[in-house]
């Protein structure tokens, strides 16, 4: 039942991707960030806060330098 409930988890990330639902959720307005959602929907990239702190920080290295 796991793989079921995984492959139609699966569909409806894909189609709001798609549809541009979850749009307000990708930072960066990217591919990356959509590869990003994909990852957090599935529990295999980094966590969003980690993702989140990395973020600010290149940003407040980037604004220093």
């Amino acid at each position: 039942m796991k793989t079921a409930y995984a492959t139609i988890k699966g569909f409806e990330v894909m189609r709001a991707l798609r549809k541009g639902q979850a749009n307000h959720f990708n930072l960066s307005n990217d591919i990356l960030g959509e590869a990003r959602i994909v990852e957090r929907a599935f529990g295999v990239g980094p966590g969003a806060i980690a993702e989140a702190i990395t973020l600010l920080e290149k940003r407040a290295s980037s604004s220093m330098a």
